[in-house]
């Protein structure tokens, strides 16, 4: 059998601690066909030395070389190219793409005949594309997370305690239509909260009254591509929660976030002392749970493109359809086409 080479790289994000593979899913990606290539320290940030990918049957080697030799590469942002490095014709990218973001990134990669396919694009309304879904997964893990976060910051059990003259159970409200609203919705109730589910009102702040004695608030939005977005959960609302609560902000970061006043990390303190919790950053603090799940997501799509040792991509199955950016040297993703063609035309490039 002749063997495709998949390349893990280590994360060119500052801040990002995720890694594309797990050790634990060298051996389905072995079982497709495939010889990993990992580069050297890719799993450090999760705690995963390079160590465990030999013991699990993959290789360690520098970036160039990772780079030179992989026919696939995988990462969790873009994989960025070695100084005085270049992609070659015909390798596949693998990644959260987020192509409407980078339009003209995607044209270049067009043009040097790569095929890329984005992770956060598979088509949720596809049974088959679940397991592929990265985004859906990662937005599940960061709902859990908030949830646990806000309840014990909380400071008390969210559950009626059977006490007589005892607090009932905790109020909350979930703002968010994700999987991450949902997920913290419903780890929210597993202990014991009291949960009322408020879809994200498209950028309009939600009205005082929904907030009116609620405990905890967590506001689990994906931001939508504004540099700031806008606030959902303004002053006015959480002067209306009850003293101690508390709400929690996925989408914060340093511009800003959907609950006001939030902070991109850490603390602080609004209305009748309502603790105010920035969590913009929450899978970094669960790299290796946030790594495995990614790893999931990896080996499902790979799966799906790869036969007995050979890529067969198909960009007329309806999962990869949607999920292809660029192939054969055209961009395929038609709203990220779109752009750059609006663009071009503003800036009048051929």
């Amino acid at each position: 059998m002749s063997y495709l080479t998949m390349g893990v790289c280590r994360e060119a994000a500052p801040d990002e601690n995720r890694v594309a593979l797990v050790p634990d899913l060298v051996g389905p990606a072995r079982a497709l066909g495939l010889h990993v290539l990992v580069e050297s320290g890719a799993g450090a940030s999760a705690s995963i030395p390079d160590r465990l990918y030999r013991e699990a049957g993959a290789d360690i080697a520098t970036r160039d070389a990772v780079f030179a030799r992989a026919d696939i590469l995988v990462g969790i942002g873009p994989p960025v190219v070695p100084a005085g490095g270049r992609f070659r014709q015909g390798q596949v990218l693998v990644a959260l793409l987020d192509p409407l973001s980078i339009p003209f990134q995607v044209r270049r990669w067009a043009d040097e005949g790569l095929t890329t396919v984005g992770l956060d694009l598979a088509p949720a309304t596809l049974p088959a594309a679940r397991s592929m879904d990265a985004a859906a997964s990662q937005d599940r893990l960061i709902g859990h997370q908030a949830a646990l976060l806000a309840a014990d910051r909380f400071g008390r059990p969210l559950s009626a305690a059977p006490e007589p003259g005892s607090p009932g159970a905790a109020r909350a409200c979930v703002i968010g239509s994700g999987a991450a609203a949902r997920q913290a919705a419903e780890t929210l109730r597993r202990l014991g909260a009291r949960v009322r589910a408020v879809d994200d009102p498209g950028g309009a702040p939600v009205h005082p009254f929904l907030l009116r004695d609620v405990d905890i608030v967590v506001a689990a939005i994906r931001p939508g591509g504004e540099r700031r977005a806008p606030v959902r959960v303004t002053a006015r609302a959480m002067a209306a929660m009850r003293p101690g609560s508390v709400a929690v902000d996925t989408a914060a970061g340093p511009d800003g976030g959907v609950v006001e006043g939030v902070r991109a990390e850490g603390m602080s303190t609004a209305g009748s002392g309502v603790t105010v919790i920035g969590a913009g950053g929450l899978l970094q603090h669960i790299p290796a749970a946030a790594s495995t799940a990614y790893a999931r997501s990896v080996t499902a799509l790979l799966e799906r493109i790869v036969r007995d040792g050979t890529l067969q991509i198909d960009p007329t199955d309806p999962v990869l359809a949607a999920m292809i950016v660029t192939h054969g040297g055209l961009v395929l993703h038609e709203a990220a086409w779109q752009l750059i063609l609006d663009q071009t035309s503003l800036a009048g490039l051929p």
